[in-house]
C-alpha cells in the first residue's frame, strides 16, 4: 500500500499542477522520471492503473508540471511571527516572503485532487493508509502552491515576464481546429478557460526560470553503464541474488526473473546513466560498484533491484534523453534552496 500511495501522491501533484500529458506530446518541462522502468505488479501490492484524463483535440504539447516535492519530503517551514497578520487571518493560507496564498485557493486545489484521489481502485479513505494518504495529500497541496509562489518570485527577480500572446498561442496549439471538442476537454478536466491561461502562464514562468537557473548544468557527467534485475518481492529478489552469487550469468537471469518488462529481454540493460536519473537509493548502490560487481537487493518505490555496473565513465555526454531528468534534478535542488531560504508561514490550522 505504501508504494501505491506514493505513486498516487506523484500522479496527484503532476495533476494539481495542470498537466494533462498527450500521447506523443513533448513537455516543456518535464518531471524527474526514471528511465525505461515499470513498476512490477505486486500480487499484495499492485500499483492501480490510473485513468488517462480526457484528450485533447490534438496531441501536440499542452503544459508541463512544476516540479513538485517528493512525497517524504516535508514543508520548510519558517516560524516567524507575521509581521502583518497578527492573530493569523483565517482567510490566509499561507505566507511566503509575505506574499499570500489565499485559504479558498488552496481549499479549491485540494477538493480537486481528494476527488481525483477517491477515484482510484482500492483506495479506502477510512482505512489507516487512506487516512495517512490524504494527510500527507493535504501537505503536498500546499508545498505545491509555495513552489509555485517561489518560482513566481524569482522569475519577478530575473525579469523574466510571460505575454498575453505567448499564452494565446499555447492555446491556440492545444485548440487546434476542433472547438467543440476543446470544450468538451476543459469541461471533463473541471477547467475554465481562464483557469487554464493561469496553468499556462505558470508552465511557462517555470520553464523560463529552469531555462535560466541550469544554463550552466554541464552536459557531460559521471556515468555508469548498468543492468538490474527489478522483482516487487523481496523474498524473490533474494533468491534470484543467490543464483548470481553461485555463478549464474546476470543477463539470462534478468531475462527469466526480472519485472521490469521495458528492460527485461535484453538482460536488464539500462544503459549508461548519470546521477540523478534514478532514485537516490538506485544511484548509490550503482556509483559504488566496479564494473562487473553486483549489488545486494536495493528497494526503491519501483520494487527490489539488483545491480551490476558493466563500466564506468569519468565524463560522458548526457544522452538527450537522459538531459531534461538532469536538468529538472539541478532545478529541484535550486528550488529546495530557495525554500530553505524563505520566510514561510503557515495558518496554524493547518500545520500537522
Amino acid at each position: 500500500m505504501k508504494s501505491q500511495i506514493i505513486l498516487l501522491l506523484i500522479t496527484l501533484a503532476t495533476l494539481l499542477s495542470g498537466c494533462t500529458s498527450l500521447p506523443g506530446s513533448s513537455p516543456i518541462a518535464s518531471p524527474t522520471a526514471q528511465p525505461k522502468i515499470s513498476p512490477p505488479a505486486s500480487p499484495a501490492e499492485a500499483t492501480p492503473t490510473l485513468p488517462p484524463p480526457e484528450k485533447m483535440p490534438t496531441a501536440k504539447p499542452l503544459w508541463s508540471p512544476t516540479p513538485p516535492p517528493t512525497p517524504t519530503q516535508a514543508l520548510t517551514t519558517k516560524t516567524e511571527a507575521s509581521p502583518t497578520l497578527t492573530p493569523f487571518d483565517p482567510a490566509v493560507a499561507a505566507l511566503v516572503n509575505g506574499q499570500a496564498i489565499q485559504m479558498a485557493d488552496y481549499e479549491q486545489r485540494l477538493s480537486q485532487a481528494q476527488v481525483y484521489f477517491a477515484k482510484q481502485p482500492g483506495f479506502d479513505p477510512q482505512s489507516p493508509e487512506g487516512e495517512k494518504a490524504l494527510q500527507q495529500l493535504r501537505a503536498q497541496v500546499l508545498q505545491w502552491m509555495i513552489d509555485q509562489i517561489l518560482i513566481e518570485q524569482a522569475a519577478a527577480k530575473l525579469g523574466i515576464q510571460i505575454t498575453e500572446q505567448q499564452v494565446e498561442e499555447q492555446i491556440t496549439r492545444m485548440k487546434g481546429s476542433d472547438e467543440a471538442r476543446f470544450q468538451k476537454w476543459l469541461a471533463a478536466n473541471g477547467l475554465t478557460i481562464e483557469a487554464l491561461k493561469q496553468q499556462v502562464r505558470m508552465d511557462l514562468i517555470t520553464t523560463a526560470v529552469r531555462d535560466h537557473v541550469t544554463a550552466s548544468v554541464p552536459r557531460e557527467a559521471p556515468q555508469v553503464h548498468v543492468r538490474h534485475i527489478l522483482l516487487s518481492q523481496e523474498n524473490a529478489a533474494r533468491q534470484v541474488l543467490q543464483k548470481l552469487q553461485r555463478g549464474e550469468d546476470f543477463a539470462r537471469l534478468a531475462q527469466e526473473y526480472s519485472e521490469d518488462e521495458t528492460t527485461r529481454t535484453n538482460g536488464g540493460d539500462l544503459g549508461f546513466l548519470p546521477r540523478g536519473v534514478m532514485p537516490p537509493a538506485f544511484d548509490q548502490a550503482a556509483f559504488s560498484l566496479q564494473p562487473g560487481e553486483i549489488s545486494g537487493i536495493v528497494r526503491s518505490e519501483f520494487g527490489y533491484h539488483i545491480i551490476q555496473v558493466i563500466e564506468v565513465a569519468a565524463k560522458r555526454p548526457v544522452p538527450e534523453e537522459l538531459w531534461p531528468m538532469v536538468q529538472q534534478q539541478a532545478f529541484e535542488k535550486w528550488l529546495a534552496q530557495q525554500r530553505s531560504r524563505a520566510q514561510i508561514v503557515l495558518n496554524p490550522s493547518l500545520k500537522q
